[in-house]
């Protein structure tokens, strides 16, 4: 139990180490002159401007009736705007910060960063508006909105201008926010980064007193004494000459979380006695609290657990930083936790409810006042009894009317899903109707394309058996008749009689027989290939009136025999529908392959026709049915007058 409560305390105060960005020379009186000689003597009334708002600036966590009246006196000036858009605007928001005024904050941060975004210069200010809107926003969107902003928006344009002081506070601020959550090892780095910032500033000035702290801070969570005493020693350098200083308060409570991190809790308190003695005076009451927060800690540490409930009841009755929600949550779940300690079980469950009412939300004002109307009719429940008893014979009529009222209500809820209930089984019904629409349609093109695949078996099967049986006549029309033919010339030639006539005429029999033997199963085409033989063919059907030119590029002979065959077959059945019925004078047969792709194109210069009122004959067909037997496609493209043209493609 007090493991659990010494990490939320320890946490709680690491969050309120972390704070808006203003850090003034360590010579505050010397600086605080300056700027009061400045906007009484400055001619230039630009830099008499800022010098009003630098003032606003340094009374605004001690003095709000001071800052305001400086910011008062530049919103009165008529040459107010010689002020580059958007300055303003940053230091009211630091006003209204200093005061817990946090909407009228972001409200003019929001408006300083519209401004200075477009503008070249000024990049110092708009990196302090986003790093100040970002801290304001940590209640409502968490750390990790400060750590983007810090690492996306403030360290790049700090980066951009060269602005090692501020390059250095984002980065001890950065590591902060990691010690906030307890990544101690990262905070370091961050921290040491800020250092190697500060080392390139000839002059210490408050920004390395910040880093100091934050690294004490750091060692002494993690813990690390030794490395602590080192920087409590350089920010005591730091302050030796500067004993009017408002960072007193701050470096009295690093030291006793130094003492507290040796266990020397005297000394611990000695030093926050002290500091809480300067906070007062200088009026810095956040600071102040805090302080009252590291006392707790020492009384928990040294188990005096009165005096910590006390310590904390004493924090809740200022009302400084439990203003936040977050804070008096906080403390709510100490005095619950001290409490427990303590055995005094009631005020423990009673603190507790008040931490849990608000874990809800952190707009705590409303939900405590929603608790305490909860509390208040709780209470007056008794006496409500006695009016409830006097009322009782009205709120009985009322039932029986709310009760005809409800059985009305039911019956009308019950005819409407009666209504409901009988549309959805409509729907359903046109739903099935539908589907059942869709089965049929899908059956039917299923048996559609059954059928198609059954005609396109057949088909294959016929187109494969024509091939065949044009095989066997042909080799029975050379083996058989042919051998005949040329035996029956040899028997007739070697009589002397006079047989010339009757030779001629078994010579043209032995030609035309070869030239159906060749038609049924061209030799060439086994023999020597598409090209040769396709380049035959059209030798050997051209004639007087019609001339076939035959091209072809880059065929390759490693072409199966099938889609030979195939295009062989096609090219010989497209030149006889030329000849049939084209009346074409010139043909162009054109072969070309592509890598794997084989392209076939047959056109004439015939009559042509109209392929919307022509039905394709046995020939197309044909041509249609072999190219399906390949995976190819066929194209035919015509016009009447203008000829026709086949084209097939199919893979080789």
């Amino acid at each position: 139990m007090l493991k659990r409560i010494f990490f939320i305390i320890s946490i709680s105060l690491i969050c309120n180490l972390i704070s808006a960005q203003h850090f003034f020379p360590l010579d505050e009186d010397a600086y605080l002159s300056e700027l009061n000689k400045n906007v009484q003597n400055q001619k230039d009334k630009k830099k008499q401007l800022l010098n009003y708002l630098l003032l606003s600036e340094f009374w605004a966590q001690s003095d709000s009736l001071k800052s305001w009246n400086a910011i008062q006196k530049v919103q009165k000036k008529n040459d107010k705007e010689k002020l580059d858009r958007g300055i303003l605007d940053y230091y009211l928001g630091v006003y209204f910060a200093a005061q817990g005024k946090k909407e009228q904050a972001k409200s003019h941060y929001q408006k300083a960063i519209a401004f200075l975004k477009p503008q070249s210069k000024n990049k110092d200010f708009l990196a302090k508006s986003l790093y100040n809107y970002a801290y304001l926003q940590v209640e409502d969107k968490g750390y990790d909105f400060m750590v983007k902003t810090l690492i996306e928006d403030c360290i790049p344009l700090s980066q951009k201008i060269n602005n090692f002081e501020l390059l250095a506070f984002y980065n001890t601020q950065l590591g902060l926010t990691f010690m906030s959550i307890g990544q101690f090892d990262t905070a370091e780095e961050y921290h040491k980064k800020a250092l190697q910032f500060l080392s390139k500033i000839p002059k210490k000035e408050s920004v390395h007193l910040i880093t100091f702290f934050n690294l004490v801070s750091n060692y002494c969570y993690k813990p690390d004494s030794k490395s602590a005493k080192i920087y409590l020693d350089k920010a005591s350098d730091l302050l030796r000459n500067f004993s009017n200083s408002r960072h007193f308060p701050n470096y009295y409570y690093q030291e006793s979380m130094y003492h507290t991190t040796t266990q020397d809790y005297d000394n611990a308190l000695k030093s926050l006695d002290k500091g809480i003695e300067i906070a007062k005076e200088k009026k810095q009451f956040k600071l102040l609290h805090m302080l009252y927060f590291r006392v707790y800690n020492v009384y928990l540490m040294q188990k005096k657990y009165d005096k910590a409930r006390l310590q904390l009841e004493h924090i809740l009755e200022e009302n400084i930083l439990s203003k936040e929600s977050v804070n008096r949550k906080i403390t709510y779940s100490q005095l619950a936790a001290i409490n427990e300690v303590l055995s005094d079980y009631k005020q423990a469950f009673n603190w507790m409810k008040k931490a849990s009412a608000l874990n809800d939300s952190l707009q705590s004002e409303k939900l405590l006042e929603k608790i305490n109307e909860l509390e208040i009719i709780h209470k007056t429940t008794e006496r409500q009894k006695e009016i409830e008893k006097l009322e009782q014979d009205k709120i009985e009529s009322e039932l029986l009317s709310k009760n005809k009222n409800l059985r009305i209500t039911i019956l009308a809820v019950a005819l409407l899903l009666s209504l409901i209930i009988a549309f959805l089984i409509y729907l359903n019904y046109k739903k099935q109707q539908n589907i059942n629409k869709q089965i049929n349609l899908n059956h039917k093109q299923e048996l559609l394309y059954i059928e198609k695949e059954r005609n396109y078996e057949a088909t294959q099967a016929i187109l494969q058996g024509e091939e065949q049986e044009r095989q066997r006549i042909a080799q029975d029309l050379h083996d058989s008749i042919g051998g005949m033919l040329a035996n029956i010339r040899m028997s007739i030639s070697s009589l002397n009689s006079n047989t010339t006539d009757l030779t001629d005429k078994i010579d043209k029999t032995i030609l035309e027989m070869r030239r159906i033997s060749r038609n049924l199963m061209p030799e060439t085409l086994k023999n020597l290939g598409l090209e040769i033989a396709l380049n035959e063919l059209c030798e050997t059907m051209s004639y007087k009136h019609l001339y076939i030119q035959f091209e072809s590029f880059n065929l390759s002979d490693k072409i199966p025999f099938k889609i030979q065959l195939v295009l062989y077959r096609i090219t010989q059945e497209a030149l006889s529908n030329v000849i049939k019925y084209a009346q074409a004078k010139n043909v162009i047969v054109q072969i070309s392959q592509n890598e794997n792709t084989l392209i076939l194109t047959i056109e004439d210069d015939g009559i042509g026709f109209d392929k919307s009122e022509i039905t394709y004959g046995l020939g197309l067909k044909n041509i249609e049915n072999r190219i399906r037997l390949i995976n190819g496609t066929v194209d035919v493209v015509s016009e009447k007058g203008n000829g026709t043209t086949i084209n097939i493609v199919c893979n080789a």
